[in-house]
């Protein structure tokens, strides 16, 4: 039975885009302003990116965003710009209600907790984007983390996971997410990987994680260690 589980002593890393939140009905027309609002100010930008470009790039830390949709290396002060802008209107979508779960995220989530599992975020996003997405989905008292490369100013997702772990120190912990950055960040730090194959990535992405579910309720039925 699923309530007869012991999971205390358990730290659960999840991405967010992709992996709880199907974020392309905020991120896309954040996107799409930031766009506007770069052409408005004469940057040089391409005429448009498709949908397909922008979801492409979620798991990216910004700067790799950026260099991807701008085919150019943003300098510091416009990718601070730029990057305001993004959350401008990712916060607005969420005060639009925009924001979707991917389904059994909230009933899973508690599931886990009650089972004595820690939760906590490791996210490419920006902090205010992954703070406003729990809150907004009544999920914050879940968390025992929520660490973002743009609160914490990492490189990569590896180094942000490798902090995490430094800072919370569990016995033992497992990474969960959709794309390639996740699984690495999962293997460098020796952890096992759960790959959501229903989220954002291309097909190969996900070879290394170690499971592959194909909703998010199937994470309960999974025990890596």
């Amino acid at each position: 039975m699923v309530d007869q589980v012991d999971r205390k002593g358990e730290l659960w890393i999840f991405d967010m885009d992709g992996t709880m939140c199907d974020s392309a009905s905020l991120a896309v027309p954040a996107f799409v302003y930031a766009h506007g609002r770069m052409q408005a100010a004469g940057w040089p930008v391409p005429d448009s990116w498709s949908n397909g470009e922008i979801v492409g790039t979620f798991g990216m830390t910004h700067d790799q965003i950026w260099k991807t949709l701008l085919g150019y290396d943003l300098e510091p002060e416009r990718q601070v710009l730029a990057d305001a802008w993004i959350l401008e209107e990712e916060l607005r979508g969420l005060l639009q209600g925009r924001m979707e779960l991917f389904p059994g995220v909230p009933e899973t989530l508690r599931t886990l907790r009650e089972q004595g599992a820690e939760l906590a975020v490791a996210s490419n996003g920006q902090q205010l984007y992954i703070e406003g997405i729990v809150r907004s989905a009544g999920l914050a008292d879940l968390f025992c983390a929520l660490y973002s490369a743009g609160g914490r100013h990492t490189a990569t997702k590896v180094e942000l996971v490798r902090e995490l772990l430094h800072e919370v120190n569990p016995q033992r912990a497992v990474m969960v997410g959709d794309r390639r950055s996740d699984v690495e960040a999962g293997l460098q730090n020796g952890l096992p990987v759960i790959g959501c194959a229903f989220g954002f990535a291309a097909a190969d992405e996900l070879e290394q994680a170690h499971w592959h579910v194909a909703s998010f309720a199937k994470l309960l039925e999974i025990s890596p260690w």
